[in-house]
């Protein structure tokens, strides 16, 4: 696929954006010439024939067609620029149907909480996802936010919290299974030896981590808390009357001295 049709493609559906068509030409264009590049490189296939596999001309149309159904519903983390560009040969406008959905269950994940909590899970349990949507939702309760910014500060915060909880119960396991083994052999050789330093030194360094993730938690908080409390405020020269949001405001009351200092306008504020 060239750079010009995978444009064209791209500006075939209104369901585009107009400033994200040429990112998206472009990704179908290289990954295009990635495969054709692999065909002729690591096959060893003709040019004409790599170009033919790169677009999927040599599938035939019944598999075509159980493609362009896959690609449609599968999972939206599994789909891959070189299938859009396997959609865009037959039908360009699903291309931007596919896109479409993939950005609007984005915005649910992020709504949702859950692309947060995979940021804190390397080997995740429905349980440890579980732990932090509450955090998350506890903290929005208490503080409901009022735009994007504030959502994406409340989600740092739990995931501070969060992680300061699990560097916390990190801590207390290695201190309290070090202070076991010190009391047992207390008992059995009737004396204590000092635990060795790399004992000590890790034990340190998760509560390093630990006041590290609360640190952060406390600077988010104070983000937060200054974001809200910085209110906009208007600043009028000379006018006879502006509109602050859905409220119209007259100011054939207010001064002329007033109008020409340039006066915060009561009620905006």
């Amino acid at each position: 696929m060239s750079r010009r049709k995978a444009t064209a493609v791209a500006r075939s559906e209104s369901l585009l954006e107009e400033e994200e068509i040429g990112t998206l030409a472009r990704e179908l264009a290289r990954a295009y010439a990635f495969m054709a590049r692999f065909y002729r490189d690591q096959l060893e296939l003709p040019a004409p024939e790599a170009e033919a596999r790169a677009r999927g001309a040599d599938v035939s149309e019944t598999d075509a067609a159980e493609d362009e159904a896959r690609i449609r519903t599968q999972p939206a983390d599994q789909v891959s620029w070189w299938e859009l560009t396997h959609l865009a040969e037959r039908d360009p406008s699903a291309v931007a149907a596919v896109w479409s959905r993939l950005k609007a269950e984005a915005r649910d994940e992020l709504a949702s909480g859950h692309r947060t909590a995979l940021a804190l899970e390397w080997d995740g349990r429905p349980w440890g996802r579980a732990q932090f949507l509450a955090i998350r939702d506890g903290f929005r309760e208490t503080w409901p936010p009022q735009n994007a910014i504030e959502a994406a500060l409340l989600d740092t915060a739990a995931h501070c919290f969060a992680d300061y909880l699990e560097w916390s119960e990190h801590y207390h396991r290695q201190a309290s299974t070090e202070a076991e083994a010190q009391e047992a052999q207390l008992k059995r050789n009737g004396a204590w030896r000092p635990s060795h330093v790399s004992t000590s030194a890790a034990i340190e360094q998760t509560a390093t981590m630990a006041e590290r993730a609360h640190t952060r938690f406390l600077r988010t908080l104070k983000a937060l808390h200054e974001l809200r409390r910085l209110a906009p405020t208007v600043y009028v020269g000379t006018a006879g009357q502006i509109n602050v949001g859905t409220q119209q405001v007259n100011l054939s009351g207010v001064s002329p001295a007033a109008k020409a200092g340039g006066d915060v306008v009561p009620g905006t504020e």
